[in-house]
Parts: C-alpha cells; structure tokens; sequence
C-alpha cells in the first residue's frame, strides 16, 4: 500500500465519487511478462509524449503582477548553506510561479493564439540535476478515486470524518489566504494538466553569495536553478484579490522588466541586491514555464515556440530513457508520477568550491562512486488488475569497482520459513553474497589504512579477543547470505508497538549453538541480566535495555525493548519483544497458520512470479497494510493518546484538524476501513544496468 495517494486525497476528497461494492480479490489471469529490452525504450516514450489540450482563452484583466514582501520576505533571509538556499529558491520559485501564473491567465492570450504541446522531458536539458512530474493532475486524482484509498475516504460512516478534518485543515491556513487572498483548497486546485519542477546546473557564476560576501568568505556553493513546468488550464479563481493584495505592498526596489520572444512574454522580476534572488516566466496557451535562470528560461522559451531544442533535453538523455523505460506499467501504462536524479552532479553543484571539496571529489573514482549514474523512478496509480505500482531503479556503469562491488545480491530461496506465523504484517526475506561483500570491505580498509592486513589487525583481532570468539571464522564466514525480516504489532497498543524480528541463516547452526551463541550471552550478562526462558519448544535467551531510564508515565505509551535471540533450525533468530518471539513458537507447535500457506501470501507470490518470468529475483516482500493501520486506528480510538496529541499539537494546523474531526465524530469499526485494504508485495532484481525494486498493491 503506497502513501501517496493520502497527500492527493487531501486536495481533492470531492473527486472521488466512489462507493464500496464488489470488494474481492482479483483473481484473474496472471499479467504477460515485462516488456522485452528491445522494446521498454519505446514504451519509455508514454512518460514524454501525454497531450495537453488548450483550454481557451480567458477574459482580460489589466492589473499586472507585482511582487509582494510578505509573499517573498522568508526568502529573502540569506543561508550559507547551499542545500537550504536549493530550498529557499525552490519555494521563492514555485510561490511566485503559481502567481505569476494566475496572473497571466488573467491577462489573456493574444491573437488566439495556441501553446505547442510540448512535455516537460523535452523541455527541460539532459544535465537536469533532479526531477519531479505529474503527467496529468487530473488524471491523477481521478485515478485515485478508483483506488482503495479513493474508495476509503468516500464510505459513508468515513467520509465526514476526513471532510471535517480537510475543511478544517483549509480554515486552519487562514494566514496564508490574507497574503495571497486564496485558501488552501483554492491553492491546490490551480494545477490541472502537468506539473514539473527541476533542479538545473547554475549559469557561470551563479553562485549563492554576492561579490562581497566571496570576497569575505571564499567560494561558496553553486546553487541550482529551478525550473518548473505548471499546467493550469483556466484555473483563475480569486485572480483580482490576488492582484490587489500583492499590488498593496509590493516592494518598492524589486525590478520587473519585460521581454518578447516571438509571441510569448518573457516577464522578469529580480532583487537587484541578491542576484540569485530572480525569477522569470512565460504564459502561453494555460501553461506557466518559470525558471530562477532568466538565461535559461530564454532558451526554453525558444524551445517552446519550436517544439525542439537546440540542447540535448532529458527526453534524448540515454540515462534518463534507460530508467524510464523499466518504470513504464506491467502492460506499458505511463505513470503518473515520476523521479529521476543525477546524485553526482548534484554533488558537484552542490558542494562548496574550495580545496576539501576538491579532495572529496577527486576520491569518488578511487572508491568507484562514480559509478553512480543515476536514480529515478515512477508511481503508477490503478492501474490494470492492481491498486497502485511503484518503481524504483538505481543505474550503475558496468563494471561495478570498489564500493559499488560491495553491491552483492544474489539469487536465491524467497519462500518463507516454516515457522514463520500467518500473523505478521510484513514479511521480507533477502539473499546476499556477503563473502563478497565482506572481501571488498577489506579491500578498501587496507587500501585506505596502509596495510594487507589491516582490517584484521586493526578491526577483528581486537573485537574477536574482546568476546572470546573468532569473530571472522565463528561468525563472518558462518552466515549463509539468507536474511529474513518480520514486523508484527504487540498488544496492548503502544506507541511503538511495532516489533522486528531478524534471522540470518547459518552454514553451521548447530557449532554456533553450541561454541558461539554461550559466549555470546556471557558477554551480554556481564552488564545487563540475562533471563534463559521456554517459549514452547524455543529456549530463548531474555534481557531488557533501557530498563530504569524511563520515568513518569511513559510505560503506559512507550513499550521497553525486550531483546531475544534464540535458534530456529539453520537461522539465528534476533526480536526485540517476547510477543513476537511468541507468535514463533506458537507457529512451530501448529497453534497459528503458516505464512506459506496463506491465500493472501499465495496471490503476492504468483504475481511476483508472473512478473518475473521465470527469472529468479534476490529479494521479495510481503505487506498487509491493515495490520498497520490498525495500529494508528486503536491510538486514534485511545482518549488519552487524544489528550497527549492535544498537548504537544500547540497551534500546529495539521493536529488541529485532526483532533476536530476525531472529537466530532466516532471512528466507524476498524472492519469497515479494511474492506477496502489489499495485500502488496516487492521484489528486487540485480540486472546489468543496476538494481530494480518493483513494488505494487493488488485491488479489491
């Protein structure tokens, strides 16, 4: 089960006229198999080519835009440090965007003349640093109302508990409205085709200081333009308060110029004491382009009118296609929303210019950082037979050196373990090649600590005499590569009652039982009490920590840790509660269902298998997201958890809606929010051109 779709929920909850009926599991035909390499570039193209009609021209308004102190006066404030200016030029970006945008719409276009149809990836250039886009706003809260989520917040016993908390919510950001003469919901509204925005490589000199401030504190970092695509169709609600509310306290120094490019308008607005402090856009047929670079907004411009470009954009880039051409849907959908990132380059633009710096960076080919082409991925929202799919790619240069080789994961059993209950609410299981792994790790401490054998000397030999336990042999070289992850929920409802537990599989088990695990306890017991219990048929080794840190009533809200390591056939077993230690043992002895024999974790298993084609993955997960958010329902239901809220939610907007709509309404039974709750699972695929993780939640 994604997050997201809660974040576009509260923008629209109107737009999502679903009701519950028909609630089963798919149970189809399994999915064809993923698109052939030859082919993935092709379906690539669904994430550039989304056609964007041109809504029709809107009524003149005269007034043009100004900008206002209390709109821009927070970013005005200045940072020596490059990733809150990035921030601060991100908002001072996007604030002044949605203006300007609403603005112009205001204003018209001339001669009915209309926008090229021309995306965002073939706008923006292929040294694009960061990425973000929704292909279409509104396809996208309509496929949301199709989803399980969409269908949650429209019950009838449920609905007027979220209409109340987001009426309150909007209410709630009355300050913003006096700015800028809109609410929230106004807000939100405004974009209603696509919705880009990206960090670009800085112009020459475009630094995040002024020629004084260099001169006093040396070469700072270069901060990335932003750019941003936004289409807003004929959204221009509340245009003339707008207008009127900026116009009153527009800042008498800041300077607005004018350009023309053809037909569009180039309007520029700068603070002519902080040049990194600019802006500039262009309209054209209900689409904003603005950018922090009026330099390379021109380009853009230009690019716009022709629907081509004189630099290479992200749309050509082979990295950027590479990866976008795995996030495309099971049967080539084009998602809704998708990232890409060039952390490198990022890096680079980033990092202060000075001597360290250059050290830094000259190190990464040394470690094999720069191997590290790129990362991105995409969110897919009901699509064909499933709720929500998510990608995600990390693209390596092949081949992997150093610390990228340390990347190790290999093929392997994913079926879960016998003695692993139906009762978790998340399963994961992983196979590595930690030989490998362990092998570069020495490596790279010898290379770096001067020495064959440093890492022995300087690392194991100290620790392995410390425990009495031939750390290398005894532990390191015993682990087979199988790592399997739970998470399950101790009662009574805590606030972290969510609980782990950990298994790694040995080659040994039976000489760790017996040589290793005693002398391990022993050095446990020498500062904490040790408890050797009987969980049926486990014997399981007990001990608290943080026991007598913890004063006042916090043990009503706050569950102490109660670690315990125990053998299950080949696997070391690590949980930090005896609930969940437990729930093993009443596996084992047959009291509760397996996790391989359960319906819900067979339908996971055969779409992983569908996907995969026969291929072996090294990874899987498995997630019931109702076993989570069961957990945020009984501390909603609990008064006092109300009353903790209520005392540290102070003026905080969000907590207060929260608690409104809590206090008004009556929780429905938890069985009516699960109904609309599906299984998810994952897998992770190591290919040529890096590692894979498919996520994805099935439909009821």
């Amino acid at each position: 089960m994604e997050i997201a779709p809660y974040v576009f929920l509260a923008v629209a909850p109107e737009a999502c006229p679903f009701s519950a009926s028909g609630i089963s599991y798919y149970r189809g035909s399994f999915l064809e198999r993923f698109r052939a390499t030859s082919r993935r570039a092709n379906n690539a193209n669904f994430c550039f080519n989304s056609a964007r009609s041109v809504p029709a021209l809107v009524a003149t308004v005269q007034n043009r835009l100004s900008i206002a102190n209390t709109l821009t006066g927070n970013f005005m404030q200045r940072s020596t440090h490059p990733t809150t200016s990035v921030i601060r030029r991100v908002g001072f970006t996007l604030l002044l965007g949605a203006v300007a945008m609403q603005a112009e719409l205001a204003s018209g276009q001339s001669d009915g003349e209309q926008a090229q149809s021309i995306t965002a990836p073939k706008l923006f250039p292929a040294k694009t640093l960061a990425y973000l886009r929704i292909d279409d706003v509104r396809e996208l809260k309509e496929k949301l109302g199709e989803s399980s989520l969409g269908k949650l917040a429209n019950d009838d016993e449920l609905k007027p508990i979220l209409s109340e908390f987001y009426g309150s919510l909007v209410n709630s950001t009355q300050r913003m409205q006096d700015v800028i003469g809109l609410n929230l919901d106004e807000v939100l509204s405004i974009p209603t085709g696509e919705l880009a925005v990206a960090l670009l490589p800085s112009s020459n000199g475009n630094r995040d200081s002024d020629a004084d401030d260099e001169a006093q504190n040396g070469r700072r970092a270069r901060v990335p333009a932003v750019a941003m695509l936004l289409d807003a169709g004929d959204e221009i609600t509340g245009v003339q308060v707008m207008i009127q509310r900026i116009e009153s306290s527009m800042p008498a120094d800041f300077q607005q110029t004018h350009k023309e490019v053809d037909r569009l308008t180039l309007h520029r607005f700068a603070n002519p004491n902080r040049r990194n402090q600019q802006f500039a856009y262009f309209i054209d047929g209900g689409v904003m382009v603005g950018c922090s670079d009026p330099d390379q907004l021109e380009t853009m411009a230009n690019a716009w009118l022709s629907g081509s470009s004189d630099w290479e954009t992200l749309a050509e880039h082979g990295k950027f296609v590479s990866i976008m051409s795995r996030c495309v849907g099971t049967e080539g959908e084009r998602p809704q929303v998708s990232f890409y990132a060039d952390p490198l380059a990022l890096v680079r633009q980033l990092a202060p210019q000075n001597t360290g710096t250059m050290i830094a960076l000259a190190a990464l080919p040394v470690l094999g950082i720069d191997g590290i082409e790129a990362v991105g991925g995409s969110w897919i929202v009901s699509p064909p037979d499933f709720d929500s799919i998510s990608h995600f790619h990390l693209l390596l240069s092949s081949p992997r050196r150093a610390v990228l080789n340390l990347l190790r994961p290999k093929s392997g059993s994913t079926s879960p373990e016998d003695w692993i209950p139906d009762t978790v609410a998340s399963y994961s299981t992983i196979n590595w090649d930690l030989a490998s792994t362990l092998q570069g790790v020495e490596q790279l401490f010898n290379k770096f600590r001067g020495g064959e054998d440093a890492f022995q000397t300087q690392l194991l030999t100290p620790a392995s005499e410390r425990i009495d336990v031939d750390i290398r042999k005894d532990i390191l070289d015993n682990l087979e590569g199988r790592i399997t992850v739970l998470q399950g929920f101790v009662r009574p409802v805590k606030l972290n009652s969510g609980s782990n537990v950990y298994a790694f599989r040995l080659k040994n088990p039976t000489y760790f039982k017996d040589n290793v695990l005693p002398k391990l306890m022993a050095v446990v017991e020498e500062r904490i009490e040790v408890r050797l219990e009987s969980f049926g048929s486990l014997r399981v080794h007990v001990f608290q920590v943080g026991r007598g840190q913890r004063g006042g009533n916090q043990s009503e809200t706050i569950r102490v840790p109660e670690i315990c390591v125990t053998m299950i056939d080949d696997y070391v077993v690590i949980s930090d509660s005896e609930y969940m230690m437990r729930q093993l043992s009443s596996c084992i002895n047959g009291t509760l269902s397996k996790l391989s024999e359960s319906i819900e974790y067979d339908l996971i298993e055969k779409r992983i298998s569908a996907q995969l084609q026969e291929k072996e993955c090294a990874a899987i997960t498995f997630a019931r997201p109702e076993e989570s958010l069961q957990l945020f329902y009984e501390l909603a239901r609990d008064s006092n958890n109300r009353e903790r809220l209520r005392q540290v939610a102070g003026e905080n907007g969000f907590f207060k809606a929260l608690l409104a709509a809590l206090d008004n309404h009556k929780l429905p039974p938890f069985s009516q929010i699960s109904q609309y709750l599906a299984p998810g699972g994952g897998f992770l695929v190591d290919e040529e051109t890096g590692l894979h993780y498919m996520t994805f939640s099935l439909r009821r």
